[in-house]
């Protein structure tokens, strides 16, 4: 889509056509056929919008209550920050004057933004703004945004106080790993974000840590256990070193990477399975003093311990059983125990666990569901069957 077609698909007529076709894409029809039954009274151009649009708000679905409102195609769907996430991060800007959202987009951010404080969003993609002046339009939150349209790394920046900062990091073959390649380079993201009292910048959750300042406050935010998002905060934004998010409960834990304090002991009668963004904030030795717990192994993120301490960084398994990995000792544990299925997941092992858990349920005949962890013990490959609890 384009600007002319996002000014399209806001009249009557376009919203017409895009409630048609989502109800064909709702109904299975394939693309092609919708493409062909909106030709028949609309312009080609037209109804590759109306499609486009549909197909936007159908990828949408999961991340906006109101997605069937808002306009996106599907990519921009696609690198959209789901509505709780920047709601939470929003959050930080609560006592800004005025936030310049860089790198806006279709306005995901901006419409979360916009409720804390007046908005300036920038983009240098004229599509990508119609969208985001559409979405604003549908939240009614025209008076609190002004819409800039600018390329970044020459932005000569407005009088603001806080910046949200979200460089491209997509090119023609698909994601960039490389912060030197993003657009703004992160060098240049970091720049900017230090010209102001406060500011955040969105990352890959593969982040090499090592590229960000000192003065970072690095925070990993998961939503429903998987790791979405990781933000570099600085200035007055700025928080202990290391943050993990856990949405929707909204948990937080924070403190100092790992120093490897934790001791290391043998399965106990508890397993826990620590969210993603744990591991990946460094954060396993405040965790691990939290449940109690220790260490199967240096390098593993798992967890063992003897209470049932409940809490949301976890996933929590009472453990029947663990045994060195040889998969017949396990099948043959596995039957002694009356399971019937059994989910296999994986930290540290080499094992395929989708082939293997496919052959054990293929293999079992009892009526209980139980899990199987492969992972290492004091280096070692062990198989370790619970259920899961919380």
């Amino acid at each position: 889509m384009d600007a002319s077609d996002v000014a399209w698909l806001r009249t009557t007529e376009g919203e017409s056509a895009v409630q048609e076709a989502s109800a064909l894409l709702a109904g299975g029809i394939p693309a092609l056929a919708i493409l062909d039954r909106l030709r028949r009274r609309l312009p080609a151009a037209s109804t590759r919008a109306a499609l486009a649009l549909a197909d936007g708000r159908r990828s949408a679905t999961p991340k906006f209550a109101d997605a069937a409102r808002l306009y996106f195609d599907r990519e921009a769907a696609e690198q959209a920050s789901p509505e709780l996430v920047a709601e939470h991060t929003s959050r930080r800007f609560s006592a800004a004057r005025r936030i310049a959202d860089l790198g806006a987009g279709a306005g995901a951010d901006t419409l979360a933004l916009a409720r804390r404080a007046p908005v300036l969003a920038v983009d240098r993609d004229t599509a990508r703004l119609a969208m985001l002046r559409a979405n604003v339009a549908v939240r009614r939150l025209t008076e609190r945004v002004e819409v800039l349209e600018a390329d970044l790394s020459s932005l000569a920046l407005p009088d603001v106080d806080a910046v949200w900062l979200d460089p491209s990091r997509r090119g023609p073959g698909g994601r960039v790993l490389d912060p030197a390649r993003w657009s703004p380079t992160l060098e240049v993201a970091l720049g900017i974000a230090s010209s102001v009292a406060g500011s955040g910048i969105k990352l890959a959750p593969g982040i090499d840590v090592t590229l960000l300042p000192e003065d970072c406050e690095l925070e990993f935010v998961s939503l429903g256990g998987r790791l979405v998002e990781a933000v570099c905060w600085l200035g007055n934004l700025a928080g202990p070193r290391r943050r993990v998010t856990v949405l929707p409960a909204g948990a937080m834990l924070d403190g100092d990477p790992d120093t490897g304090a934790t001791t290391i002991g043998e399965p106990g009668r508890y397993l826990f399975d620590p969210d993603p963004g744990v591991g990946r904030a460094g954060l396993i030795d405040v965790l691990a003093s939290r449940l109690d717990a220790w260490k199967l192994d240096e390098q593993i993120a798992y967890l063992s311990g003897d209470r049932p301490v409940e809490s949301p960084f976890v996933r929590r398994f009472a453990i029947e059983a663990w045994l060195p990995f040889s998969e017949r000792a396990l099948l043959d544990r596995l039957r002694s125990l009356g399971a019937g299925r059994v989910e296999v997941m994986r930290r540290g092992s080499p094992v395929e666990t989708n082939a293997l858990e496919l052959r054990l349920n293929r293999a079992l005949t009892g009526g209980e569901v139980w899990t199987v962890a492969l992972t290492r013990f004091r280096g070692a490959h062990v198989a370790i069957l619970g259920r899961r609890e919380r």
